[in-house]
């Protein structure tokens, strides 16, 4: 590099800095791991403080908005059986997953005592879990018309503001070099991302654990520390299992050497190891990975075959996911190219989940998995002018698609059963709206989702094409 190319790209990085010493940003960063809390660069800053705190205000009122007011059966089974745990030291043994967000549920539900009903009030026993399908509406219509109905949801809901606006802290941390303007245009899109919203709040699940652990890992790596990287995305994968899949690609980009990446991912697996040790211990079930091919959750990522003469289908994420696994695994061995730089694990993990999601079946709520690295490309690429207007079309296929398929009362305008059950069980959906032509609706229902894949791959062209041909952004990155 020439030095004026060197003097251009330094004098844009360290205007694109808050007020401060160059360099403030690793010293402030450096601190949200060791013990005092920080405040990210942004809000330090006077002149983008206001605007930042002004959405923040937004956001918040309509999160307090949605929260007392919309509920669906997941959220109730969630915390049932993360009401054995609290009250009766005991687990599910039919559901043995996800069980670091059961272990946070009910500790949740410990702390918050005292704002909800007596458990032997709130909580039923055995409740809808014999028969799911023909009891949870009655259960859900029970739940939704108690006189303390509003005060429990909003009470239930709090973990998940917590980890919402912790993800959000830490994106604001990671967005701490980019234009004033880029991160108050990723800040009002985190208040008011529409699948967030959607996912948390509406529907009431817990998809912000895995968000903020991931981002936290993330940040942890950023900032040179790969072990807490490694525990933190592993503590992720013991809320939600999809993160199981972002190991590979943490560990050949944070310790690309061949020993490093095993003893990294061997770190990130120990989380999953220790619950699935206590579940065998305490239920006599190992459950975790071992139920997953018991529920159509496990079967999702093989949705997407090419038919091939013979018994053996291709699968389209699978192949994603191997080609990618295998670009980076030769990266770090220097088969084409230098091993990936640090700069980049966001953008590597931005494509992998856009194919994640564009090649498999999902609910609509786990699309939020995928709106931190929406908002890191809004910060940190303002050049991809498509970012925001693409994943908005994005979010109404997906809801679009989810209407279509399920319907019924639980999955949009239903879900605001509370605050009038007999009209939000009225609303009109998809679903219904094509019962009488079921072939018309599958051709529809074909579109959206075909929609959704295009529009994925156009989300991530712009990190294609840099991740092939790497320039000036990655290099202001790595200069100090």
């Amino acid at each position: 590099m020439s030095t004026a190319a060197f003097l251009r790209i330094r004098r844009k990085s360290e205007a694109s800095e808050p007020a401060g010493a160059a360099g403030a940003r690793r010293l402030q960063l450096s601190r949200v791991f060791g013990g005092t809390p920080p405040v990210p660069a942004p809000l330090r800053d006077p002149a983008a403080r206001g605007a930042l705190l002004g959405w923040l205000g937004v956001g918040l009122a309509i999160r307090f908005l949605l929260m007392p007011f919309a509920v669906n059966p997941d959220l109730l089974a969630v915390y049932w059986r993360a009401h054995l745990i609290a009250y009766d030291g005991r687990l599910f043994g039919e559901y043995l997953v996800n069980m670091g967000a059961h272990y946070a549920h009910a500790a949740w539900l410990l702390i918050a005592s005292p704002l909800l009903p007596p458990p032997d009030v709130i909580w039923k026993d055995p409740w809808f879990f014999a028969d799911w399908g023909a009891l949870a509406p009655q259960v859900t219509r029970w739940f939704s018309t108690q006189p303390w109905t509003y005060q429990a949801l909003f009470v239930l809901k709090v973990p998940y503001l917590l980890a919402d606006l912790g993800a959000g802290l830490l994106l604001l941390a990671l967005a701490s070099r980019a234009e004033p303007r880029s991160v108050r245009r990723a800040w009002a899109f985190w208040m008011l991302s529409p699948i967030a919203l959607y996912a948390s709040y509406m529907f009431g699940r817990y998809e912000m654990f895995p968000v903020v652990l991931v981002v936290a890992a993330l940040l942890a790596c950023e900032l040179k520390r790969p072990w807490l990287g490694a525990v933190l995305l592993g503590v992720a994968i013991t809320m939600r299992t999809y993160p199981l899949l972002l190991i590979p690609i943490f560990a050949l980009i944070v310790a690309p050497r061949p020993s490093r990446s095993a003893a990294w991912a061997a770190a990130a697996l120990a989380p999953l190891g220790l619950v699935m040790g206590l579940n065998q211990l305490f239920a006599g079930s190992a459950g975790e990975l071992g139920r997953l091919k018991d529920f159509e959750t496990g079967s999702t990522l093989f949705s997407y075959a090419i038919p091939v003469e013979g018994p053996a289908d291709i699968y389209l994420f699978v192949l994603f996911a191997l080609v990618l696994y295998g670009i980076l695994f030769g990266r770090a061995r220097g088969w084409w190219g230098s091993p990936v730089a640090l700069e980049q694990l966001w953008v590597w993990l931005l494509v992998f989940h856009a194919g994640f999601f564009a090649f498999s079946t999902f609910a609509a709520r786990y699309f939020a998995w995928f709106t931190p690295f929406v908002f890191l490309a809004l910060a940190r690429r303002p050049a991809w002018r498509g970012t925001l207007p693409v994943y908005l079309l994005q979010c109404v296929a997906v809801l679009a698609l989810a209407d279509l398929i399920h319907g019924g009362p639980v999955i949009l305008l239903g879900l605001f059963e509370p605050m009038h059950p007999d009209l939000a069980t009225a609303w009109p959906n998809l679903h219904e709206a094509f019962l009488t032509s079921p072939q018309l609706g599958r051709q529809v229902a074909g579109v959206l989702a075909s929609a959704f894949t295009a529009l994925s791959i156009l989300l991530v062209i712009p990190a294609l094409f840099e991740l092939t041909r790497p320039g000036p952004a990655d290099s202001r990155l790595q200069i100090e």
